[in-house]
């Protein structure tokens, strides 16, 4: 019986990479992708895509559909989140990191509160300095700002 259960355990556990069809694209920074018969919810580490109701998130959640909708991408699992998506690195059949092409291209910001990455820093000042994306508008709210604002609102309205 305990030998059942630990097999259930490991074989219910997915692997550390998994690579798939990239199905539905929910906003900038999470989409789902098809592994055999099994959807997965994939939230993009080291970054934060607009929100819904702020400025330029549909520009962020098409960038992430022209680069990875429909195609066959890998994603290195880390850990799921409260919501229990699985927050990953995401790379392109060719390799390329579709989590630093957001940010270099201006449609996320690199999110320092989860990342120290240099790499993802540089990238994120070299679209800030050249207005790149979401960098166009100046000064744009960041989304946990705009996540932060919109929670005090709701607190205000519930008193």
């Amino acid at each position: 019986m305990l030998l059942c259960l630990f097999t259930q355990t490991i074989v219910a556990s997915p692997p550390k990479k998994i690579k798939g069809k990239v199905v539905r694209i929910i906003d900038g920074d999470t989409f789902e992708v098809l592994v055999k018969k099994e959807t997965f919810r994939i939230r993009l580490s080291a970054i934060d895509a607009p929100e819904k109701g702020q400025d330029y998130y549909q520009k962020s959640k098409q960038a992430l559909s022209d680069l990875c909708f429909n195609k066959i991408v890998t994603v290195e699992l880390l850990r799921k989140d409260r919501y229990q998506r699985w927050i990953g690195d995401v790379y392109s059949s060719k390799g390329e990191y579709i989590n630093g092409w957001m940010i270099a291209g201006g449609h996320a910001w690199h999110y320092t509160e989860y990342s120290k990455s240099a790499p993802l820093a540089a990238a994120q000042a070299t679209a800030k300095r050249n207005k790149l994306g979401l960098w166009k508008q100046g000064k744009p709210i960041a989304p946990w700002e705009f996540r932060s604002a919109k929670n005090k609102n709701r607190k205000k309205k519930a008193a």
